[in-house]
C-alpha cells in the first residue's frame, strides 16, 4: 500500500509512486523546452506580422529549429512539430509574397454586415401607427356560491 493516508487520492503502489517521481522529472526537463520553442514561434509570428522588428528569416530558423529540438527530446510529438513548421512557413512565404508584411487574413462572414435585417426593422417601424393605449382591464369573473 506505500506510506500514504487513506484520504489520499493519488498513486499507491510502489511502482505507481515510482511512475509519478519520475514523471515529475520528464516534465522539469521537458517543460523549458516546450515554452521555449512556443515563445520562439510567438516571436517568428509578431515579425512576419510586422508587429516587430526583426530579421524573418533568422526568427523563422531559430523557431524551427526550437520545435525540432523539442521533438527530439520527446517534449512535443514530432509531428506537432512538423505541423507547426508548416504553418510558420506557409505564414512566412505569405508575408514575403505580399511585400514583407503578412496581410491579416479576414473570415469573411463575421465581417460582413447584415444587409437583410436592417431594412425590414426600418419597414416594420413605418408602417406602425402612433402608440396606441393599452386596452383596459375587464372585471373579474364572480365565483358562483357553493351549493348546499
Amino acid at each position: 500500500m506505500g506510506k500514504t493516508p487513506r484520504k489520499y487520492k493519488g498513486a499507491r503502489t510502489p511502482q505507481s509512486l515510482k511512475e509519478v517521481r519520475a514523471s515529475a522529472r520528464r516534465n522539469a526537463v521537458q517543460q523549458p523546452q516546450r515554452t521555449a520553442a512556443k515563445s520562439l514561434v510567438a516571436k517568428a509570428l509578431e515579425i512576419i506580422t510586422g508587429q516587430t522588428q526583426g530579421d524573418a528569416a533568422t526568427a523563422l530558423n531559430k523557431a524551427s529549429s526550437a520545435l525540432d529540438r523539442a521533438a527530439k527530446h520527446g517534449a512535443i510529438h514530432k509531428n506537432a512539430a512538423a505541423r507547426r513548421k508548416s504553418r510558420l512557413a506557409k505564414k512566412a512565404a505569405r508575408a514575403a509574397a505580399a511585400g514583407g508584411v503578412m496581410p491579416k487574413v479576414v473570415n469573411k462572414k463575421k465581417s460582413e454586415p447584415k444587409k437583410v435585417a436592417a431594412p425590414k426593422a426600418e419597414a416594420a417601424a413605418a408602417k406602425k401607427p402612433a402608440a396606441k393605449k393599452p386596452a383596459a382591464k375587464k372585471p373579474a369573473a364572480k365565483k358562483a356560491a357553493p351549493k348546499a
